[in-house]
């Protein structure tokens, strides 16, 4: 199957008909590998970080006005406050930007290109008659290749 909810619903039709989900297993298969770059973008993150800032600044002038003494009113505390949050925050999501889009910072990762609905050999035969004679297989919701051996789980004694 070529996708992870292909092989989902094949395995919810057999546990449909009473088979155990448990012994049922969604097994990726023909591995690949694939690096791609991760790119934010720089103005995005500075945006954000702008209003992250601000958000802080203005909380935290609300805080001083409550709390200090000074020689500005209420309104000037606040307004600094949002200025220089601005700014801190706009040069802080600019710097993240600039670091998450390093030419270096590439993820690799291992991909399945199909999947396969595995169980164990002593249920084989049931799972490939019901997948024979599904009426959902003509519908292309179940496929009907995709049943093969499962690996048998060993228990600690």
């Amino acid at each position: 199957m070529s996708t992870y909810e292909d092989a989902q619903q094949t395995v919810d039709y057999l546990r449909s008909y009473g088979m155990d989900a448990g012994r049922l297993e969604v097994v990726g298969a023909g591995l690949r590998q694939a690096t791609r770059h991760r790119i934010v973008p720089v103005a995005r993150l500075t945006g954000v970080g702008a209003l992250q800032g601000a958000a802080l600044g203005v909380l935290a002038a609300v805080f001083i006005t409550l709390v200090a003494e000074t020689t500005l009113n209420g309104l000037a505390v606040v307004v600094w406050g949002f200025v220089y949050g601005v700014i801190v925050g706009t040069l802080w999501g600019l710097f993240r930007g600039l670091i998450r889009n390093r030419p270096d910072a590439v993820i690799t990762q291992v991909l399945p290109t199909t999947y396969e609905v595995r169980c164990p050999t002593d249920e084989l035969a049931v799972a490939q008659t019901l997948l024979a004679d599904a009426t959902d297989v003509e519908d292309g919701r179940v496929e009907r290749e995709v049943i093969a051996d499962a690996p048998q789980h060993k228990t600690a004694a």
